[in-house]
């Protein structure tokens, strides 16, 4: 499992391919009203927005996943799940000393 997290964290998608994703949703999105015209007529713009929004959004949360052990708000809790492994193991070992759970903040994030 270990070599399988450090082989997400040190393989960088190439940036070829990433290109190629953006443009490919950019140009799906220009190109969208002009198929949807002939069925839709004037409820065209608002559809367009709606599915370019959709495609758009995707590719945003694409790039942002691309890396899940960073430290921003979206990340992995990296920290708090190996808090929550070291006081399983401190309390499957019957020892004394175990740390606090670590719990969300107000704004529910775990650190």
């Amino acid at each position: 499992m270990l070599a399988g997290c450090e082989r997400i964290a040190n393989t960088p998608v190439p940036f070829a391919y990433t290109l190629i994703l953006h443009r490919t949703v950019y140009l799906f999105c220009i190109m969208l009203p002009f198929a949807l015209v002939v069925d839709l007529h004037y409820m065209t713009p608002f559809i367009s927005v709606l599915i370019s929004y959709t495609f758009i959004a995707l590719d945003a949360l694409a790039e942002e996943l691309e890396d899940p052990f960073g430290t921003e708000n979206n990340d992995l809790p990296l920290d708090a799940i190996c808090n929550a492994i070291e006081i399983d193991l401190l309390q499957m070992n019957d020892e004394r000393d175990i740390p606090a759970k670590r719990i969300p903040d107000k704004r529910y994030q775990l650190t």
